[in-house]
């Protein structure tokens, strides 16, 4: 892959990196334009006009703007936005963990491959988080270690269950154990919620059930030993962790108090406390709270572009947060990502001229 260039930050105070942005594969444009069918998905169009994917009776929603901005457009709207990096990962609408291991596996090929098709158009803006196809652990496996060695990525985005496995399931350590030898951050995404056949109202199986599946995931890597076992595992969590660290008292006492909830060699805040969390709170005395429970070290920007429940304008939100200090605002906008992804090469060039305009 091209090396990219150094980045000339668009803010004074430094480089800006969105860590939780989406796409949508080109490959797979054609046909989600056309109705057809690709990999074992059927594309379609629904009622409001939006591209939706289907896998046996299950049916999901695209919710971007239309038409699918590509690419090289989409440079105008980092520019617009004064974000310097998108890290770009699949959309979750898409993660099929349905498909057969023939389909599973070819369709997270192409889908990795098309990503750094991306990453090389413009190595100076954007860095890929691969898809893996979990159901195939093995396989999963095999194309993890093919994102971070070929193909230059520095992790992967995965869904919060995985057929309605938790990721403290054993079927599931294997992709764990390789993220971790491999140096890979696992980043942890709602996907096929379990609640939204009951959450069908008002979109609450958004609004409500996306933040649980995050806390799921987030409470059975660590009641179930995960990170005992994989102390060096690097995960991150979209959505500021869901309703996980608003909730971290809650767990803790649960510890304390249910035999269910023992066995682990700490508390659940001090587990808490070793993982990345992104921005996406909506609230800002909810950012106010995770910061003051992780740590201003441990927080990523993010925005679920170009998502309509993402946040629009992540860096004048975090700078109109009155709450955070300077320093903190400048390890959420870029510090904390790079040190996480291990993209120094992008601040390479930075410092001085950031140094230069504040100046």
């Amino acid at each position: 892959m091209t090396e990219p260039t150094p980045v000339t930050p668009r803010r004074p105070h430094g480089l800006v990196v969105d860590t939780h942005t989406h796409f949508l594969p080109p490959s797979a444009l054609g046909p989600a334009m056309a109705g057809e069918r690709w990999h074992g998905i059927q594309f379609g169009r629904n009622a409001r006009g939006k591209i939706t994917s289907t896998v046996g009776d299950v049916s999901q929603e695209v919710p971007w703007p239309m038409p699918i901005e590509t690419p090289d457009a989409r440079i105008a709207s980092l520019d617009d936005r004064r974000v310097d990096v998108h890290l770009i990962s699949i959309s979750p609408t898409l993660y099929w963990y349905g498909l057969g291991e023939a389909d599973a596996r070819s369709f997270a090929r192409t889908t990795n491959d098309d990503l750094a098709g991306i990453v090389s158009s413009h190595p100076d803006r954007y860095v890929g988080l691969g898809y893996l196809s979990l159901q195939d652990p093995k396989g999963a496996v095999a194309e993890l270690e093919r994102c971070v060695g070929r193909l230059g990525m520095p992790g992967v985005m995965v869904g919060t269950n995985v057929n309605g496995r938790d990721w403290d399931d054993p079927a599931l350590m294997p992709v764990l154990e390789a993220a971790q030898a491999l140096g890979a951050v696992v980043y942890f995404h709602p996907a096929r919620g379990r609640a939204d056949r009951w959450l069908s109202k008002y979109h609450l199986s958004n609004l409500i059930g996306n933040p649980l599946e995050t806390a799921t995931a987030l409470a059975c890597l660590i009641f179930g030993g995960v990170f005992d076992k994989l102390p060096d595992l690097k995960t991150c969590f979209a959505h500021a962790g869901g309703y996980g660290v608003l909730g971290v008292g809650r767990l803790d006492h649960g510890h304390e108090v249910r035999p269910e909830a023992t066995g682990i060699a700490a508390m659940p805040s001090d587990y808490v406390r070793r993982c990345w969390f992104d921005t996406i709170t909506h609230n800002e005395r909810a950012l106010r709270y995770l910061v003051d429970t992780v740590g201003a070290g441990q927080v990523v920007l993010g925005s679920d572009y170009p998502a309509d429940m993402g946040e629009p304008r992540p860096v004048d939100w975090i700078e109109s947060c009155d709450s955070l200090s300077a320093g903190e605002k400048q390890a959420i906008l870029g510090t904390n990502a790079v040190a996480l992804f291990g993209l120094e090469r992008f601040a390479t060039a930075g410092t001085d001229a950031s140094a230069t305009r504040a100046a």
